[in-house]
């Protein structure tokens, strides 16, 4: 094998490796708007790809049915061949399966939100939400919903539970990927950020919407590494002290037993 041919090669495996990883990328980007789907000029904007690129790629994700157009749109969203991986992995990693009976008789004993998140590298996915009898409205979070883990106090009980060297990369990575959303919105993740490491716990005081407060706390795997975390959603008037303080207990308590039977998954 010559020189000139090795380097052909190499350059045509990172290439591809390069290709994968974009389409990935859109695939965590259609995950976003399930229900609404992406316009092909937005999802270029927000993945930062050229419209081709990303014309060229969806057109090979709707061929392997990993995206679909939402019908009478223009738009984009998942597949069913994503619905089908997801099943086939469910067994191994659906931790709400684990926990669901638990933090269903959570909420109805605290008659607030619950939820259960998963950390996704830099993002945390809702994979169980439990209500309460006090409904919130404002509280758009649905299961599915995936968000930079620096925007729920879910998230950010997952992010200040990493080394410190982590939680700056990842930090940094968060507020990137949320400066559209303009400079208050980042000034609130700051806040969010700097209140809940000195608490030692997520703590979301209407930081992301008005008369709201969310506390978290994370699950970890055997390993110590935060894998997921549980929250509790509640109005203002609702999480005060000391009640805040007592369930900060409760959730730790209901994390540390999730936490023990991780080893029935994989994580």
């Amino acid at each position: 094998m010559t020189t000139a041919t090795s380097t052909a090669q190499i350059d045509q495996a990172a290439d591809g490796a390069r290709s994968l990883h974009r389409a990935i990328g859109l695939l965590r980007l259609l995950s976003t708007r399930g229900a609404t789907g992406w316009r092909l000029s937005d999802l270029a904007q927000e993945a930062s790809l050229e419209h081709s690129t990303v014309h060229r790629m969806l057109n090979c994700l709707l061929l392997e049915r990993l995206a679909v157009r939402v019908e009478g749109t223009r738009r984009y969203t998942l597949g069913p061949l994503a619905y089908e991986l997801g099943v086939a992995a469910a067994p191994h990693f659906a931790i709400e399966r684990v926990a669901g009976p638990a933090l269903m008789q959570l909420a109805a004993e605290t008659r607030d939100i619950v939820f259960l998140n998963v950390r996704s590298g830099t993002e945390s996915v809702c994979v169980a939400r439990f209500e309460g009898r006090k409904a919130l409205k404002a509280y758009t979070v649905e299961v599915g919903t995936r968000r930079p883990l620096s925007l729920s106090a879910g998230g950010v009980a997952m992010l200040i539970a990493l080394p410190r060297a982590e939680q700056t990369g990842i930090e940094a990575q968060n507020l990137h990927a949320i400066e559209r959303r303009g400079e208050a919105r980042q000034t609130a993740v700051r806040r969010m950020l700097q209140r809940s490491r000195r608490l030692g716990y997520g703590c979301n005081q209407e930081d992301m919407i008005p008369g709201i407060v969310a506390i978290g706390v994370a699950i970890r795997a055997k390993t110590g590494e935060p894998v997921a975390s549980l929250s509790l959603a509640a109005s203002c008037a609702d999480l005060r002290s000391p009640r805040r303080g007592r369930l900060i207990e409760r959730l730790n308590i209901e994390a540390a037993s999730i936490g023990e039977q991780l080893g029935q998954l994989r994580y």
